[in-house]
């Protein structure tokens, strides 16, 4: 799949996650696991209290309805985009409810988050592009400087 090798010197083990990222003004997170059949990893209704990642109270209630899935890869070399593309894959077969979240103001993201383990590298097919243009979902990427837990 890849035109070249990855170094056998860059052996170091690199982290990185592929996400579907989910905000809706009014649905209820359990509606999308049960529709999609994936697990929400951190999921906050319509009007649940606020709170910091490490569960510190915040004021004010959340104003809208966020569900996120993740799944951690840990590799060896620098490719990403198959871990990508078995997402995107997945979420195929669900495109008229994401289509019906997009229409009620729904915002829906494949995010391919680097942790800061290295270097990083890769393209993504055409055909992943285009499945994710298809159905309406953005690409997001986030990079780490310094190493996330």
């Amino acid at each position: 799949m890849h035109q070249e090798e990855s170094d056998p010197e860059e052996s170091t083990p690199r982290r990185f996650d592929v996400e579907l990222f989910i905000v809706h003004p009014t649905l209820d997170p359990a509606e999308i696991t049960a529709a999609l059949g994936l697990e929400g990893h951190h999921t906050q209704r319509v009007g649940d209290g606020r709170q910091t990642p490490k569960g510190t109270l915040l004021s004010g209630k959340h104003p809208d309805m966020r569900w996120r899935h993740s799944v951690r890869y840990e590799i060896g070399d620098q490719w990403f985009a198959e871990a990508v593309t078995k997402l995107v894959d997945r979420l195929v077969p669900h495109k008229a409810f994401l289509g019906s979240l997009r229409s009620t103001s729904g915002e829906i993201c494949v995010i391919i988050q680097f942790l800061g383990d290295g270097h990083f590298g890769d393209k993504l097919p055409s055909d992943t592009l285009a499945k994710l243009v298809d159905m309406g979902l953005d690409l997001g990427i986030e990079c780490f400087d310094v190493p996330q837990s």
